[in-house]
């Protein structure tokens, strides 16, 4: 009796001392700040208007600035309207030894909104703010993926990001005879705010996989029935057919094209992932497209690059979906 006593003394010593060492809530962090310099800046681009904070939090780097709205910044006028153009938007370029960074993070973000950017910051790290008006308060927040600057070796790597506005702009209201009225977009070319900030990263290793779809086919049976998604006045009744890749598993990556009307997708779609492990998770979704109202879903699927990493296409089968052929090859780690 006295042994069991002390056994269980022990236990709960070792216990009591294990919780110690060890508390899950203790692991939680929050942001890291990131110390900048401020190599150059306009007159206007001053610390009275503008407050900027620079941190990172797991794999992102989180980047806000705080324009508190001017009065006195002399705005271009529109000489036919005499219209003050006051609002604009804010170019945001990263470079590394004096050069832009290079990388595709922007085209695939670019997918969401079914846009081709034929620009030439097409394939480099550029982000492009909405337009606002500089005369109210904005708070201008970006949070960008360490994998978008996978063109960067792995360890401490100092960063400049140039920050910038060139087009002032404002709409008008312009009255006809007849009554009716229309706006048109005014602009005017007058880069009055820019600054150049330079800070360091820590990079981590960047793996890279390559994700090759071979299309999907909708199932038919008692269950369900493609030719029931979309009933309008205009178009046969199926839906809209495009599938997403989710990196992390619960966050959009990129998505393709979407093919209209169909039961299938027939596309064969190639894109690079990027991503911070080996064996990381990976998500694919289907949706049917739809421009009045939100996109319908149809299935989604996760599990692990290495189940996917095989010579031949793996058959998925999930919601909606009766197969979905999808392969990866991996290329490890590419800085």
């Amino acid at each position: 009796m006295k042994s069991k006593s002390v056994f269980c003394w022990l236990l709960f010593c070792t216990v009591l001392f294990n919780g110690c060492l060890y508390n899950p809530f203790s692991e939680r962090r929050g942001p890291m700040p990131v110390a900048y310099t401020i190599k150059e800046k306009s007159a206007y681009f001053n610390e009275k208007k503008f407050s900027v904070s620079i941190d990172s939090l797991g794999n992102f780097l989180n980047l806000r600035i705080y324009i508190d709205g001017f009065k006195d910044l002399p705005f271009p006028i529109n000489q036919k309207y005499k219209d003050t153009l006051c609002k604009t938007a804010f170019n945001f370029d990263f470079y590394s030894d004096n050069k832009i960074i290079k990388s595709d993070y922007k085209t695939y973000q670019n997918t969401f909104r079914y846009f081709k950017d034929t620009s030439i910051r097409a394939g480099t790290l550029h982000l492009l703010s909405d337009t606002i008006n500089l005369k109210n308060s904005k708070d201008l927040s970006f949070q960008i993926p360490f994998y978008a600057f996978h063109s960067l070796k792995r360890g401490k790597q100092t960063i400049e990001l140039s920050v910038s506005q060139t087009v002032f702009t404002n709409n008008e209201s312009v009255s006809r005879r007849d009554s009716l009225g229309h706006y048109i977009r005014l602009y005017e070319i007058k880069p009055l705010l820019t600054a150049r900030f330079r800070f360091e990263i820590n990079m981590p290793a960047i793996y890279k996989s390559i994700v090759y779809g071979e299309g999907l086919v909708l199932k038919n049976d008692s269950t369900f029935s493609p030719a029931s998604m979309d009933n309008t006045l205009w178009n046969s009744s199926y839906p809209d057919i495009y599938w997403t890749i989710s990196y992390p598993a619960y966050t959009w990556y990129v998505q393709t094209p979407f093919e209209p009307s169909t039961d299938r997708y027939t596309a064969l779609d190639t894109f690079n992932l990027y991503h911070y492990y080996q064996n990381d998770s990976i998500g694919f979704g289907v949706f049917d497209h739809d421009y009045l109202s939100r996109d319908d879903w149809m299935g989604d699927w996760r599990g692990s690059l290495n189940s996917l990493d095989k010579p031949d296409y793996q058959h998925l089968k999930f919601g909606y979906v009766d197969h979905f052929d999808v392969k990866v090859k991996k290329a490890g780690i590419i800085n």
